[in-house]
C-alpha cells in the first residue's frame, strides 16, 4: 500500500509526502520549515520519520526550507547535481546529498524505484518522479511547458498520479497583474502546464489502474478549480477513478492505494 499527501502546492511553496514500502519521502521542500512540519503533522505524520527529500528543480518555491528541514532532522537530499549546483544548496550547509542524473533511476531504498523523468521547464536540470514499489506506480510531474513523448511514456498506467493545472490560456491573457514578459514565460515550451494541456496529457496516460489523480500547482491568479477539475472530468467520465485539487494553504487528505484496492 501506499500513502500521500500534497501538503501544499502552488506558487508560494510545493511539497508531497508519500509513504510507500515502510519509507517516508518528500517531494520538494518549498514551503517554510515551519509549514512543513505543521502540515506533516496535520496529516498525522511526524517530520522526524522523514527518510528523504528529492527535489525537482531549484526554483525557490520548490526548496525554500530545504537546508533548515535537511540539518533539523538529518535528512539526505536527493537531486541531481546541476539542480543542487543552481540552487546554491552548498552555500546553505548541506552536505547530506546524493547525486542522480536526470532520466536514471534511484535504487538506494530496499524495494523502491524513483525514476527522474526530465522534463520541459526554465531551470537547470528539471524533473519529474515516477517511484515503483509493491507493484505500484505513484506519479508527481509539475511545473513542465509541454510533455514530451517521454513524460507521456513514463506517466502512462500509474496508479496515483499529481499533475499540474497551471492556469487557464483565457484568465492569464486577461490578466492585469502579470506583466507580459510573465505571462510568455507561463504560457511557454518552458513554463507551465495549462488545463487544455493537462487534461490531453491526462487522456494519453489513464488506464483502468489509475485510482487517484490531484490537480496540483494551480495558479490563484491566472485558474479556477471548478474550471481545472470541469477540464479532466470530461476526458475520465466514466472511469473509476477519484479526482481532487491540490491546495495552496493546506495539505489534502492521505489518499491510500494498494494493487488490490482501487477507488
Amino acid at each position: 500500500m501506499i500513502e500521500f499527501s500534497v501538503l501544499g502546492s502552488g506558487s508560494k511553496g510545493n511539497s508531497t509526502f508519500l509513504r510507500i514500502n515502510g519509507y517516508s519521502f518528500l517531494f520538494d521542500c518549498g514551503l517554510s520549515c515551519k509549514q512543513v512540519e505543521l502540515r506533516l503533522e496535520k496529516i498525522g505524520v511526524s517530520p522526524s520519520s522523514i527518510d528523504a527529500v528529492f527535489l525537482s528543480h531549484e526554483h525557490d518555491d520548490h526548496i525554500r526550507s530545504i537546508h533548515t528541514f535537511s540539518k533539523r532532522y538529518n535528512v539526505p537530499i536527493i537531486t541531481s547535481e546541476k539542480t543542487f549546483k543552481a540552487g546554491r544548496l552548498d552555500d546553505k550547509g548541506i552536505k547530506d546529498k546524493v547525486f542522480v542524473e536526470s532520466g536514471k533511476t534511484f535504487s538506494e531504498f530496499k524495494g523502491v524505484d524513483v525514476f527522474f523523468i526530465p522534463i520541459s521547464h526554465d531551470a537547470a536540470d528539471p524533473v519529474g518522479f515516477v517511484v515503483y514499489s509493491e507493484g505500484i506506480k505513484f506519479a508527481l510531474v509539475t511545473d513542465l511547458g509541454y510533455p514530451t513523448e517521454l513524460v507521456s511514456h513514463e506517466l502512462k498506467g500509474a496508479d496515483a498520479l499529481i499533475i499540474e493545472s497551471n492556469h487557464d490560456p483565457e484568465m492569464l491573457k486577461l490578466s492585469t497583474k502579470y506583466p507580459w514578459e510573465l505571462k510568455q514565460r507561463i504560457a511557454s515550451r518552458k513554463g507551465h502546464l495549462s488545463n487544455g494541456d493537462c487534461a490531453r496529457l491526462v487522456e494519453r496516460v489513464i488506464s483502468d489502474n489509475t485510482g487517484y489523480i490531484v490537480l496540483a500547482h494551480l495558479s490563484e491568479e491566472n485558474n479556477n478549480p471548478d474550471i481545472a477539475l470541469m477540464s479532466v472530468s470530461r476526458v475520465v467520465k466514466g472511469m473509476p477513478v477519484s479526482i481532487d485539487i491540490a491546495k495552496q494553504n493546506e495539505p489534502t487528505p492521505i489518499y491510500s492505494l494498494s494493487k488490490v484496492e482501487k477507488v
